[in-house]
């Protein structure tokens, strides 16, 4: 008899949750044990559901991945942690490494790294990637299953901000998140506005809770 091997997702952004799971599921002796949306959700469902791996991302609210990756690998030493961010830095990648994690990919990979990625990570194998410019899954996802967001034509970076915003950064902090320019930053924001048709931070923020993004 096979195997299971149970992984919980940890992922704020609904849409890419989603998908993970289904991902999850497509492979062969894997199974999703649990979805949450934040750190101190996670180390709740540790309490009652079993993981082998954690499909985690970085910039989540209350408990970041960071923070929930120390906690948990002090607890649970033998499950595995692959973190699954929108964002890179050099800074960032070693402070996954230092946690114990055994991965850090990017969102902007194709189901086929992610899928290795998890494998790996069920035979104690390291992975981390630093960003790739290729087909996303996450652009594969926001384009194939989101009406709004295919309605609205908002581009995956426009998304990307869209989704800091959402968490409460200000146009400089996503600037560094992204990289970006300020000037850069700004002008997707008054796109998104125009495409969005609204008019402040409020509006866009009860418009995403609406409609789940």
């Amino acid at each position: 008899m096979m195997n299971i091997t149970n992984v919980i997702i940890a992922d704020d952004h609904a849409l890419f949750a989603d998908g993970l799971e289904q991902l999850v599921h497509s492979l062969e002796g894997f199974r999703v044990t649990g979805k949450v949306t934040d750190g101190k959700m996670l180390m709740q469902k540790l309490n009652t559901v079993s993981a082998d791996i954690i499909l985690m991302d970085i910039n989540m609210p209350y408990l970041n991945g960071i923070e929930a990756a120390q906690k948990v690998l002090s607890l649970y030493p033998k499950i595995k942690i692959v973190f699954i961010s929108m964002y890179y830095n050099l800074q960032l990648m070693t402070q996954a490494k230092e946690t114990g994690a055994t991965g850090f990919i990017m969102k902007d990979v194709t189901a086929l790294i992610l899928k290795e990625a998890i494998i790996n990570a069920k035979n104690g194998i390291q992975t981390f990637l630093p960003p790739v410019a290729k087909d996303t899954l996450l652009n594969d996802m926001m384009k194939d299953q989101d009406p709004f967001v295919m309605h609205h034509k908002l581009s995956p970076r426009e998304m990307d901000i869209i989704h800091l915003i959402k968490e409460g950064n200000a146009t400089k902090q996503i600037a560094i998140l992204l990289e970006l320019s300020v000037f850069t930053v700004e002008t997707h924001r008054k796109n998104i506005n125009r495409k969005l048709k609204v008019q402040s931070t409020a509006e866009l923020v009860a418009l995403m809770h609406k409609f789940n993004l």
